[in-house]
């Protein structure tokens, strides 16, 4: 049985998690890199492909996964799920589908889900995205992958078993990566924002969440209910974690400010900026000359003197200590 040619394009979006190498696809068994490292379909499931079976799980994966070793790995989701929406008295449904829509995802668009647990928010993305779009949803646990793959059966989705913190998936080439709830159990947060904001084109956005009680909250009984009840309420959100390179990051809280959600997008470097912008005023100098500029200390009488010099010539002190250095020192000194 041939496979389907729209799925088979859809392997274009995995690189090998180690190397970020690309694969091939090698016959029905699954994707290849360039060593003969092969990473299976699991039990022949070509929608579905396990990197960590062979790349193996960190310390923090295997503390994650003991969470789903027991016999209804389903159920126990389930019941925290129906117990987190009854507290904070939300309907599941309009939840999930008011927090997908501030991704602004539009038909054709490539989708990335980073934990996608069951595959609730699977099928509303699927249909965010239309026919002509691509969808990929990732999660460390083998059970939640195969019942969220077992709920949607589509050419355009693609599911792997995998790290988040050394994701299978090219660089920039996503539109969209979303994840929400699990991040702070990924054992190193710096590392799995850096691996959102690698996978997702420049432009594009990332969006992430989980349990975090807003500031303002904090102290007040509710959050120490909350915070006694679990322990991970007490965490921060991590905003001095995001890369460098992020730009129009949004923050807000969501079911009862007790979870924080942070969106931004991937640009080319820093913000730009023009640090050459001459001041105007007595100082006078730029944001750059003022910090790569910086001379040997002066007596305060001396750059008082300085400062009457400059203000007597209608010029910056800036001006007038360039003019005086090179009076005095002159080039190729």
């Amino acid at each position: 049985m041939n496979m389907n040619p729209t799925r088979t394009s859809l392997y274009e979006a995995f690189c090998d998690p180690l190397t970020h190498c690309a694969l091939e696809v090698t016959g029905h068994r699954g994707l290849k890199n360039g060593d003969g490292t092969t990473y299976k379909f699991l039990d022949g499931d070509e929608s579905i492909v396990d990197f960590l079976a062979t790349t193996g799980a960190s310390a923090a994966d295997v503390a994650n996964l003991k969470m789903y070793d027991d016999q209804s790995p389903t159920e126990r989701y389930r019941n925290f799920l129906r117990w987190l929406f009854q507290t904070f008295k939300v309907s599941e449904a309009e939840f999930r589908t008011d927090l997908l829509a501030r991704l602004k995802i539009s038909g054709g668009m490539k989708v990335l889900v980073i934990g996608c647990g069951l595959g609730e928010d699977v099928a509303i993305i699927h249909q965010a995205i239309g026919a002509g779009g691509e969808l990929h949803a990732q999660d460390i646990s083998k059970s939640m992958v195969k019942a969220a793959s077992d709920s949607i059966d589509s050419p355009n989705v693609c599911f792997s078993i995998s790290n988040a913190l050394s994701l299978p998936y090219k660089s920039r080439y996503f539109d969209v990566v979303f994840h929400f709830g699990g991040i702070n159990l990924f054992g190193n947060m710096q590392k799995a924002i850096a691996e959102l904001e690698r996978v997702c084109k420049i432009g594009g956005r990332v969006m992430f969440g989980d349990e975090g009680i807003a500031p303002h909250l904090r102290g007040t009984e509710y959050a120490n209910i909350l915070i006694n009840n679990n322990g991970l309420w007490a965490l921060e959100a991590p905003m001095h974690q995001l890369p460098h390179n992020a730009a129009g990051i949004e923050i807000t809280y969501v079911l009862g400010n007790c979870f924080y959600l942070i969106s931004f997008r991937p640009q080319e470097g820093l913000p730009k900026v023009d640090l050459d912008v001459p001041h105007v005023g007595t100082r006078g100098g730029s944001a750059r000359t003022r910090y790569f500029g910086r001379l040997e200390g002066v007596t305060p009488e001396t750059k008082d003197k300085l400062v009457e010099a400059a203000r007597a010539r209608g010029i910056s002190a800036h001006a007038l200590l360039e003019e005086i250095i090179n009076r005095q020192i002159p080039s190729g000194q």
